[in-house]
């Protein structure tokens, strides 16, 4: 029923962890009867290969594929979902990063919409900085192409076979961004959850060069596409969710 992706460079010490949380989260939603775990390794130099394989011995839902070199976030998960054997997957960070209450919390409302994307709630217990970045970055997605959610970057739920028609672009962490922008202007339906993040404690080195780059050439060429092309496009339905 859904691929859980993990694009993971360098992060051999918390797949483990990582993929216990993803199963304790489907036996906490309970309506997931099918699942795989596609771990892309992003060029690692670290253990990361032997850890995996040791994993897949105990654990046949496992689906492991690799960079010959570090490619970037984005290009790990195009990877994952053109290996993505269901009807929806879920991006997850190797680090584990997210628990299992909001991975299974999203998981509940499945059938509720094409696309699941989620709420944090508690956005007080992340760095001040990365908020502002955050709330900067969404806003100019609101103002450019009407994209208005309260969170783009979240660990959404996304339909798998609409994602693959989309021609993606971005190989880094633009690749959120483009994903939910060309899903919403395809006739798909979608919702926002509530969930409680676990926010990492310490900075991480998502805003760097190549990352800002690849932001913003994805920006431009998703302004130069749905804004100056003009292409006919169907403005995606809201669905309220009930707890």
């Amino acid at each position: 029923m859904i691929s859980f992706i993990i694009p993971s460079f360098n992060e051999a010490q918390f797949i483990e962890a990582t993929i216990k949380t993803i199963n304790t989260a489907v036996s906490k939603a309970e309506n997931i009867n099918k699942y795989e775990i596609i771990l892309i390794n992003d060029g690692s130099k670290d253990n990361t290969k032997e850890v995996v394989k040791n994993l897949m011995i105990q654990n046949d839902k496992i689906v492991f594929a690799k960079n010959t070199k570090n490619s970037g976030m984005g290009a790990s998960i195009k990877k994952g979902i053109q290996l993505a054997n269901y009807e929806k997957f879920m991006i997850l960070p190797g680090g584990n990063d997210v628990d299992s209450n909001s991975i299974s919390t999203s998981l509940k409302f499945y059938h509720t919409a094409d696309l699941i994307m989620q709420c944090p709630l508690n956005i007080e217990e992340r760095e001040k900085f990365r908020n502002i970045i955050s709330k900067i970055y969404s806003l100019i997605y609101i103002i450019f192409f009407d994209i208005n959610v309260y969170y783009i970057n979240g660990c959404s739920i996304f339909p798998t076979k609409k994602v693959l028609e989309l021609n993606l672009n971005s190989n880094r962490h633009g690749i959120f961004a483009e994903i939910v922008t060309k899903l919403f202007r395809e006739n798909i339906t979608y919702c926002e959850v509530p969930v409680m993040y676990k926010w990492p404690h310490k900075s991480r080195k998502t805003i760097t060069f190549k990352n800002l780059l690849d932001v913003s050439l994805s920006f431009l060429s998703l302004f130069v596409d749905l804004k100056i092309k003009k292409r006919t496009s169907i403005k995606s339905q809201r669905r309220n969710i009930v707890f």
